[in-house]
This record gives structure tokens, sequence and C-alpha cells, in this order.
């Protein structure tokens, strides 16, 4: 008997061990491939939070590359200290314009050229540098960046974590903006990240000369532009490889531990038990994968007898129904949560927004005012303006032609207002009052913006074509912030009210 029981012993932990072979190895596959997919997905969104960070300074970088890109040379065997490269970037930059900063006083484009190609060097030390760390480091096989070159399904890789070599004058260097075209049907992730600029989940399969890979694809959007897609792969053999690797081993340590356990017990256990054992181990693998708290009733249904086998089912199923229920609660206060926080930023987006023009209100302006002043304080940034914008006429217009025109023509000398101070916030403070936070280029050009201003509604006053609600009139008046009399937004706003009074009476006068 015990020689019977031993042979069917034997035969039963094969079977189970093959069963939990393919088993282990189906959900090793599932766990691993999801495992790959949060990895590769962690990597993209790591350089995405760094290139978004990096803000105006990448942007520039990706102009002047798509410039100048093949006339970087960067050797082949750059160790990624890109610190020299910085460090001459720099010191030619104050060489060139002394007491200057970059960006608020300089523009990217408009340095010289040879400047250009050092800050783009520089740049593109550091973003390699980046991407040849977080390779290794997140354990992937390749990471790169890449652009449109315009042309259909082209892309450069701008950023490529695998050096390609070019020969020139006997030196080899790094082949950069290399342009490769990527057919839709092998890279359909890639191309729909770019096309919809938002992540989906997947991956492309790509077989080159470095191997079968699975890609991931997380496009770059930096400033509301849509720059480019950041890639990383990761080999499907190193894939195939960890999960081989684990199956065995679980297959081993599983087939160690049934052989002992078994051999030790075979002749007190009997067949009934391991028969309602392995049912009650099918069920919770069941509810591993699959998370049906349904189980828990299977397995309820099928306890036979009282012994500890039958007390184990009981507590198993009694956990799983636990489970089940936290997972709904969780799952409802996740939602609940989740429509909260919608709730709370639709409010917040409603209470700083004109109904009837878009743009921010009185409390927008309020909270910019609150903004520029902390920046004045922490940051001592002192370069800004105020222009009033004071409609003419609303009330006879009102009263004339109805309110319904009257809107007309707020909301068109509010457009106008937009497009010609393009560059900085525009705030709706009142009926027929709006207020421009002079800032970047408008704070440098004030004066041409405000002639400019001036003569569209110069120009609208002459065209006969128009309604009398179309020839919009508006008094303006400006001024920008000076530290030797300011302490405030609050005073500049007083000298910028003031002026545009004063303008209103000049235009009064002249009428007469």
């Amino acid at each position: 008997m015990i020689y019977k029981l031993m042979i069917f012993f034997i035969i039963m932990v094969v079977s189970v061990l093959l069963l939990a072979g393919l088993s282990t190895y189906a959900n090793q596959n599932k766990i691993y491939r999801g495992e790959c997919e949060q990895n590769l997905q962690h990597i993209v969104d790591y350089f995405s939070v760094l290139m978004q960070a990096d803000g105006k300074e990448f942007i520039a970088y990706q102009d002047l590359m798509i410039e100048l890109g093949g006339e970087i040379n960067i050797p082949v065997d750059f160790d990624g200290d890109y610190h020299p490269a910085k460090v001459a970037f720099y010191d030619a930059f104050h060489s060139q314009y002394p007491n200057k900063t970059l960006v608020t006083e300089v523009d990217y484009m408009q340095m010289s050229r040879a400047l250009k190609i050092l800050y783009v060097t520089y740049k593109h030390e550091y973003w390699l540098h980046i991407f040849e760390e977080a390779q290794d480091c997140f354990d992937v096989s390749y990471t790169y960046y890449v652009v449109p070159t315009g042309e259909h399904l082209h892309m450069y890789y701008m950023i490529d974590a695998v050096r390609e070599p070019r020969a020139s004058d006997g030196d080899k260097y790094i082949d950069l903006m290399i342009d490769v075209e990527q057919d839709m049907e092998s890279h359909a992730h890639m191309w729909k990240a770019w096309e919809t600029g938002e992540y989906t989940p997947g991956y492309d399969i790509t077989d080159n000369e470095y191997g079968i890979n699975y890609a991931y694809f997380y496009p770059l959007i930096i400033n509301g532009r849509k720059m480019g897609v950041i890639g990383s792969d990761i080999s499907i053999e190193k894939f195939n490889g960890k999960i081989l690797q684990n199956t065995v081993k679980q297959m081993i340590s599983m087939g160690i531990f049934i052989t002992i356990v078994c051999g030790l017990f075979t002749w007190i256990i009997g067949s009934k038990y391991v028969r309602r054992l392995i049912k009650l181990k099918s069920r919770m693998a069941t509810f591993s994968e699959t998370r049906d708290p349904e189980i828990a009733n299977s397995i309820r249904k099928n306890i036979k007898g009282t012994d500890e086998i039958a007390e184990l089912a009981h507590q198993t199923a009694d956990m799983i129904s636990e489970l089940g229920a936290y997972m709904e609660d969780l799952l409802a206060k996740n939602k609940a949560l989740t429509e909260a926080q919608q709730k709370i930023k639709a409010a917040n987006e409603l209470a700083v927004k004109d109904a009837l023009t878009g743009i921010r209100n009185k409390t927008g302006y309020d909270n910019e005012v609150i903004k520029t002043e902390k920046r004045m304080k922490d940051e001592g940034f002192y370069k800004f303006g105020i222009a009033m914008v004071d409609l003419n006429y609303l009330k006879f217009i009102n009263d004339t032609y109805g309110h319904e025109k009257g809107n007309h023509a707020i909301i068109k000398i509010c457009n106008i207002v937009c497009n010609t101070f393009s560059h900085s916030p525009v705030f709706r403070v009142g009926g027929d009052e709006f207020v421009v936070f002079l800032e970047n280029e408008d704070y440098d050009n004030a004066e041409e913006r405000i002639a400019a201003f001036k003569k569209i509604l110069a120009d609208l006053a002459e065209d006969d074509t128009l309604s009398p609600w179309e020839k919009v009139s508006a008094a303006i008046g400006w001024d920008k912030y000076d530290m030797r009399i300011d302490d405030s937004v609050e005073t500049v706003f007083k000298r910028a009210d003031a002026r545009m009074y004063e303008n209103k009476l000049a235009m009064k006068a002249a009428r007469k």
C-alpha cells in the first residue's frame, strides 16, 4: 500500500509540477510584463518630468538642435561629464553679453551662431548623460527621444542613449539627429503618442540590429507645445529569459518543498486530504488571478468535514470575502475622491474666469497682484507694467441698441486688447474696464504696443461699413514699475488709471 501510495505520490508530484509550471509561467509572464511596462512607463515619466522642468531651455535646445545638429561635434567616447561644455558656454556668453542674463535679457535665438553651437553642445551632453544614466538605473535596453522631421513617417533621433559613430577629419564623433523612417505598422504607438499628445497603454514590437524589443512611448508637451516622443525599449530575449528563470526557480522550490513535505506525511495524509488541499489551492490561485470574491462561496460549498482542512477553507473563504469587500469600498472611496477633486478644480476655474469674455476677472487680477508682489520680494522681479483700458460709450450702446450689442462691444474690445498685448495676461476688472499686466515682449515694446492699439481703434472709427457698436472706442493709460517711487503693484496701477483718465478727457476734448 505504501509502495502504491509512493508511486501515486511521484505521479502526482510530477503532474502538479507540470501544471504549476505552466500556470507559473503564464502568471510570471503577466506579472513581469506588467512590471516591465510599469518600469518603462516610470522611465519615460521620469524623462518627461525633467524635460518639462527644463521648460524654455529645453524648447530652445530642441529648436537649435534641429537647426544646428549637423555642426555639433561630441566625441563618441564622451565620458558623460557635461560640466566643461557648460562652463565653456557660460564663459563665452558672459564675455559676449556682460552683465546680461539669458532668457530675460538675451533670447536663445538672438545669440550668435558660435554661442548657439556651444549651448547645444552643453545641453546635448547633459541630456545624453541623463538618458544613459537612467537606462542603466532602470535596467532597460534602450532609451531615446525623437521629434518629427516634417517628412511623412520620419523622425529625428534627437537624444539617443546608444551612440552611433561618424567619422570627421580622422576623428570619431557621435552621429546626431539621425533621420529614420518609422513605418506606421511597426511604430503605431509611437505615432499615436505624437498625434494624440497622450500616453496610451501598450507597446510596439521592433525588430532591428539591436534585436527584437518591446517599445513604450510617451509624448512630451512643454508649455502647451507638443515637442516630441520619449521612447524606451526592453529586449524580448531578456524579457523571456527572466520569465523562464523565475519559473524554473519557482518550480524547483515548489518541487523540493512538495517532495519533502509529502514524503514525510504520505502515510498520514491520505489521498482525500491531498485532493481537498489541491482544490483549495486551485481556488486561491484563481482568486489571485481574477480577484473574484464569488470564489469564497465556491470554497464554502465544497467544504467537507470539521477537520483542520475544513477550518482552513472557512478562514480562506472569510479572508477572500473581506478582501473583496475592502476592494469594493476602496474603489468607491477613490471614485468619490476623484469626483470631489474634479468639482473643486471646476469651481476654482469658474471663480477667476469672466463669464462673458472668457478671460480672468477681478479675482484673477487680485491673485496676479499677490503672485507678482511675492516675486518682487523673493526674486527681485521688477520688469512689469500696468495698462488700464476703459471702453467708451458702453452705456450709450446699451441704452440705444440693447445690452446684446453692448456685450458685443465688450467682447470686441477684449479681443483687441488680448491680440495687441499677446504676451501679457489681461483681466476684466469692471463692466467696461480691463487691466493688462505688461510682461515679456509687451513690456520691452510697450510704446509700440500702445500705438498699435490706438491705431486699430482709429481705423475702426474711420470704417463706415461697421455698425456703431462695432466701432469700439477706448481710453488707455499705462506706466512701468519704477524702483525709485514704487513699493507695490497698486502704485503702478494708480498711475496707469490716472493716465487713462487723462486720455479719456483728451478724447472728449477732441470730440468737442
